[in-house]
């Protein structure tokens, strides 16, 4: 469940933790949690493909 942020929202607290790194792709995710009542107000994941380019 996402929860809304607002200018009154108590303080959270932001983690981001690489869950794989390879040679080719990596994924990581990400958590918003209040440090008061330790709700989640927010997740996220990301999948990254990884490219070599040649020298210009």
């Amino acid at each position: 469940m996402s929860r809304p942020v607002f200018a009154d929202t108590r303080p959270l607290r932001v983690t981001g933790t690489a869950v794989h790194v390879g040679r080719t792709t990596a994924t990581a995710e990400a958590r918003v949690v209040g440090i008061e009542d330790g709700k989640l107000y927010a997740h996220g994941t990301t999948t990254c493909s990884m490219f070599s380019f040649p020298p210009a």
